[in-house]
């Protein structure tokens, strides 16, 4: 598919009516950042009765399939900075969905462990994450969302890049 078979509206100036040049709509990362943007955009609206965004909802995924991790390894599994991991904890302790304890091996570190409350609700959560995942996919066929998948994930792990410190 290129920028030209887009069939849109045209404005009379012959750009389609979504007011992308088509120049733009060729640039990969262009189109790979407004993607991840618009999944964002879609996973937070469906997140937002709970008082949660997807970062909140990666780490209980990660805590739930690793089991009690350091909050310091959560936040290099997940990039996400040592600043902004304390902020989604407390987010998540606030809203009972997570507990710090004491490291069983680290005296200096805090370990993450899911609440009943969290352990309850993350289904849900994840089934309103996948959903809205549906919906961003849903213009392609079945056959396009397998292979955007597999090319996504060999592309990221290709360049996959060491945890932040």
């Amino acid at each position: 598919m290129t920028a030209k078979s887009v069939k849109k509206k045209k404005a009379g100036n012959g750009v389609p009516d979504h007011g992308i040049p088509p120049i733009i709509l060729e640039r990969m990362g262009f189109l790979l950042n407004r993607a991840a943007l618009k999944q964002r955009e879609m996973v937070e609206e469906a997140l937002k009765p709970y008082g949660l965004i997807g970062k909140h909802l990666g780490i209980l995924l990660l805590i739930q399939e690793k089991g009690a991790l350091p909050q310091m390894e959560v936040g290099k599994c997940m990039y996400i900075d040592r600043t902004t991991m304390v902020n989604m904890i407390d987010d998540l302790e606030k809203l009972g969905y997570v507990e710090r304890k004491a490291h069983p091996t680290d005296r200096r570190a805090h370990a993450l462990y899911l609440t009943a409350k969290g352990r309850e609700l993350l289904p849900k959560l994840y089934q309103l994450g996948i959903k809205a995942e549906k919906k961003l996919l849903a213009p392609l066929s079945s056959n396009d969302r397998t292979d955007l998948s597999r090319i996504l994930r060999e592309l990221v792990l290709a360049h996959h890049i060491a945890p932040m410190k």
